[in-house]
């Protein structure tokens, strides 16, 4: 029982200074979005960035990044075996396909 109460302190302060930290970072985040509707800005900027958002959405892994007009062109392949080819809108984000 001697450790009943610091634990309880403990717990209490630590869970106090993590929801101080996410309430303190979640303004930092909304701030960082870019506007796509903004005349000549990117939401996607590079190949990389294209298949993290495509492997994320998708699973499996990247084969082949290609550079489009509008976007990008993912191509995974999934733990089944299935090879899934999607594309990376880079105004919006937006990933169509699989």
């Amino acid at each position: 029982m001697k450790f009943a109460f610091p634990l309880v302190y403990i717990f209490t302060v630590t869970l106090t200074m993590s929801a101080i930290a996410q309430a303190s970072y979640a303004p930092f985040i909304t701030t960082m979005k870019a506007n796509p509707h903004a005349k000549g800005q990117l939401l996607v900027k590079s190949g990389k960035q294209a298949a993290q958002m495509a492997k994320g959405r998708f699973g499996g892994k990247v084969l082949k990044v290609q550079k489009q007009k509008s976007g990008y062109r993912v191509k995974l392949i999934k733990t089944n075996g299935h090879i899934v080819s999607v594309h990376v809108d880079a105004k919006t984000g937006r990933v169509s396909g699989g």
